[in-house]
């Protein structure tokens, strides 16, 4: 499938231009279809995941892989909505009135 983590040097001592950089080597080793197909196979086609530590919408490889992947397939990846539902407001509840079967 080819590895698609970046190395520790990467993560603890590039510049963002380094990383971008050493991040494209990366991905230029990896044929994207054969990467999509592994996941496919993997994951029994169900959907897949793309995690990291990084809060969503932060820098992350994970996005450089997704633009990659999408750039070179087709297949869109997109990220999972990061927004919370607003909280639902009780509804009001009337009592019952002693006259309503009147």
């Amino acid at each position: 499938m080819g590895n698609v983590a970046p190395t520790p040097w990467m993560v603890k001592k590039a510049s963002h231009q380094q990383y971008l950089d050493a991040y494209q080597q990366i991905l230029s080793k990896v044929n994207p279809f054969e990467f999509i197909n592994s996941l496919e196979h993997i994951s029994g086609g169900r959907d897949v995941a793309l995690c990291c530590y990084e809060k969503p919408g932060d820098f992350c490889h994970r996005h450089l892989l997704a633009e990659y992947l999408t750039k070179n397939t087709g297949v869109e990846v997109t990220e999972f909505e990061t927004t919370p539902p607003a909280p639902k407001k009780p509804e009001k509840i009337e009592p019952p009135s002693l006259f309503d079967d009147l």
